[in-house]
């Protein structure tokens, strides 16, 4: 007898660590490069070296050269010195400081901060996509990522949006693996993590209350119910401790608990009041009441937290007798989050004015056939899996945007309030696209010619 030519596995010979299988390093490099590249180009053409900041931009980068040059965490006072701040989330004002501790207030390298943290988007994706849906589907939604126009218009300026993106997707991701295998210490990871979201953007502050409730259901097909309840303290726990720090900070400081930031209610009386809510080409949307009167006289001279309070009432007087018309202002809102053009009546543009790209968004506009093109694509893959066999815990990325778009609902609808949720959006296109791709496949393949000896040929019907 001829004897078998492969070796038994305990004797077969030992392979490097590079030669174990293709490597996934190449193809992650790559796409890092592409996305890294693209919104580089855009700041570029947008931005441009040597600009200075305006608007909500302006703020993050005095907090961050403040913190770079020893002032702490402060704003700038009209009297030209800084004062303590809670008006802004912490991440990112820290980590510019820690960039311009080494180049100096440089507007631009702080946005090319922002391109890089924007270039670790698509891998974040890849890899919840990955845990929740597989491989093929993470990579796809990764590329869609990798050159989404929100995405990366978003990436050229110095706001939450880019980095807070990478932190919520980085929650959900250690998140997912955390449901599927539980460990206590993935969940007091997880909670860690969802901690540095708000800390980040403190509309993330109770989306973990939200997953924990998600999660209760698949943990306790696999742990025990006293085991269930720990590792969702776990998670709870975590949050914590990487908020309660900050909070402790604010109520020093401020003299009042502030979980993460002030601002909620000017936030809130930006949206709701007369003008806003009068004007049809404004409806849904957000306009400063800091520098209009009469709101104006009422709120200049007060604290932070006199301001929150002051605008908080304010709103609510304007809303309390008008709950007939929340739900028409609630679809204007969502409206304009999940509207398929770039820019609305309040929004300004997207690049400086007279740049390259000005010229160019003047008369083309880019998300249009970009959302036309992925959002039926998102709502297909979101139908497809609510009927899947997995639809609990694919539902994950279903209920952040929900959760996000309910937070829309309450403040003020844009663009901006979606790019958080927009690479979700893109991994459910992308499970829409690898169905459709399937259902083609199957389609194609459905009519097959049979040949035997003699036989005569035959359709053949395949199953699926």
């Amino acid at each position: 007898m001829q004897r078998a030519t492969t070796p038994p596995p305990s004797r077969r010979r030992r392979t490097s660590a590079g030669e174990r299988g293709p490597s996934r390093a190449g193809p992650l490099l790559g796409l890092f490069a592409l996305a890294f590249a693209v919104r580089v180009a855009y700041a570029w053409l947008a931005v441009g070296p040597g600009a200075t900041p305006s608007s909500d931009p302006a703020e993050y980068h005095a907090v961050a050269w403040n913190l770079a040059r020893g002032a702490g965490f402060s704003l700038n006072a009209s009297d030209g010195g800084p004062h303590p701040t809670a008006f802004v989330p912490p991440v990112v004002p820290w980590l510019v400081s820690l960039l311009y501790g080494i180049v100096g207030p440089d507007y631009f390298a702080a946005v090319l901060l922002q391109c890089a943290i924007g270039a670790c988007v698509p891998l974040l994706t890849a890899a919840l996509g990955a845990s929740m849906f597989g491989a093929s589907i993470g990579q796809v939604a990764a590329v869609l990522v990798a050159i989404d126009p929100l995405l990366v218009f978003f990436s050229g300026y110095l706001l939450t949006e880019t980095t807070f993106t990478a932190a919520l997707l980085a929650a959900l991701a250690v998140t997912a693996e955390w449901v599927k295998t539980p460990r206590p210490g993935r969940a007091f990871g997880a909670g860690l993590l969802w901690g540095v979201a708000a800390l980040t953007r403190p509309t993330a502050l109770l989306l973990p209350l939200v997953v924990a409730l998600w999660a209760w259901v698949p943990l306790g097909l696999t742990v025990a119910p006293r085991d269930r309840v720990r590792q969702v303290a776990l998670l709870l726990a975590g949050l914590a401790i990487v908020v309660a720090p900050w909070a402790v900070r604010n109520t020093l400081v401020l003299g009042r608990f502030v979980p993460v930031k002030t601002g909620s209610g000017r936030a809130l009386l930006d949206s709701n009041n007369e003008v806003v809510w009068g004007e049809p080409r404004l409806r849904g949307g957000a306009i400063g009441m800091y520098d209009r009167e009469p709101w104006a006289s009422q709120l200049r001279g007060l604290s932070e937290t006199e301001v929150d309070d002051q605008a908080t009432a304010m709103a609510w007087a304007f809303l309390a007798p008008r709950v007939s018309e929340w739900p028409a202002m609630a679809a204007a809102k969502l409206g304009r989050m999940w509207r398929l053009r770039g820019e609305a009546a309040t929004t300004g543009t997207w690049q400086r004015s007279g740049s390259a790209l000005d010229r160019v968004a003047r008369s083309v506009d880019p998300f249009l056939p970009w959302f036309a093109l992925t959002l039926p694509f998102a709502i297909w893959g979101w139908v497809r899996t609510l009927r899947g066999p997995r639809r609990w815990f694919q539902a994950l990325p279903a209920i952040a945007v929900v959760y996000f778009s309910a937070i829309t609902v309450v403040f003020w609808g844009a663009l901006r309030m979606r790019v958080p949720v927009e690479p979700l959006v893109l991994l459910l296109a992308a499970a829409g696209i690898e169905d459709a791709r399937r259902r083609l496949r199957v389609r194609v393949s459905g009519l097959r010619i049979v040949r035997g000896a003699g036989a005569r040929r035959a359709a053949v019907d395949l199953p699926g």
